[in-house]
């Protein structure tokens, strides 16, 4: 647990820019990998894309609505956060993605992710977080039950805040 901790006190919050592109889409294809096996693998660069959250043609959207973050290691991006606010449905905010290197999930990178995402939201107004999980991604359903989310049928997860 001692290296758990010591580990985490080196991990930086931050807001997502436009120069995270390269790390960000890294981490997102380790996820990916680790999703999906070797038929990520297997796919043609259009399927690749498809599956990709950190498509380079809409990531300066992504960060241009102020509620991604990263989370940083020693000024490595080791994992990541995409939300924005729902429009026409204002004071709610919807959970793109959360990505962490495989390697480092289940060390409180996600949690922390959250956390500031949450932050933001209570500053910014939103009172309810809406998130979409695959039933078939234990890890994520940890993730949101220990912040706090009230999940639907294992699949919607919603956080009044």
């Amino acid at each position: 647990i001692f290296v758990m901790i010591e580990y985490i006190m080196d991990i930086k919050i931050r807001p997502m820019t436009i120069n995270d592109y390269p790390q960000v889409h890294e981490v997102d294809i380790l996820t990916q990998k680790q999703y999906l096996g070797k038929k990520f693998d297997q796919m043609s660069e259009k399927e690749q894309n498809f599956h990709l959250v950190s498509r380079k043609s809409e990531f300066q959207t992504n960060v241009d609505t102020g509620y991604c973050f990263v989370a940083e290691n020693k000024e490595k991006i080791v994992g990541f956060i995409l939300a924005y606010e729902t429009l026409p449905f204002r004071e709610t905010l919807y959970i793109r993605y959360i990505g962490v290197n495989p390697e480092l999930q289940d060390k409180g990178v996600g949690l922390m992710l959250c956390q500031k995402l949450i932050e933001k939201a209570k500053q910014a107004g939103i009172t309810k977080i809406w998130s979409l999980i695959n039933t078939d991604n234990p890890q994520s359903i940890k993730l949101h039950e220990k912040i706090g989310f009230k999940l639907n049928d294992r699949k919607e997860a919603i956080l009044d805040i």
